[in-house]
């Protein structure tokens, strides 16, 4: 089974944000093609979020944020704004209301850290 940036080489698409991702590593993960920006979980292998890159992308990147492993975000410049994408693997009903509870206090604190106050 080829590698999910292999797949996507035959679309248009310069980005994919990507879950349950298990690979080992953390940070920037460069190939050939594609960068990787990931974070996973070195305890259990499980959950982990990233986003893979054409290279020619990677010159807009100006910043990679993994908060934990179910959550990390990516900043893009842009021609008159800068993007901040979230990639988010949120718990799901079989998790416990405190593994829940602590999910949405990492999330909204790293959301608010970037929000733009007027």
């Amino acid at each position: 089974m080829p590698e999910p940036a292999e797949q996507i080489s035959e679309t248009q698409l310069e980005m994919l944000t990507m879950q349950e991702i298990r690979w080992h590593g953390n940070g920037l993960i460069k190939k050939q093609h594609y960068s990787y920006y990931s974070r996973f979980s070195s305890k259990t292998g499980q959950a982990g979020t990233g986003f893979i890159l054409l290279n020619k992308m990677k010159n807009y990147v100006i910043g990679f944020e993994p908060c934990n492993e179910r959550l990390c975000k990516l900043r893009i410049k842009c021609k008159y704004n800068n993007i901040m994408l979230i990639n988010v693997y949120a718990a799901t009903e079989d998790h416990t209301e405190e593994t829940k509870e602590q999910f949405m206090i990492i999330y909204s604190t790293c959301w608010t850290k970037h929000q733009k106050v007027k």
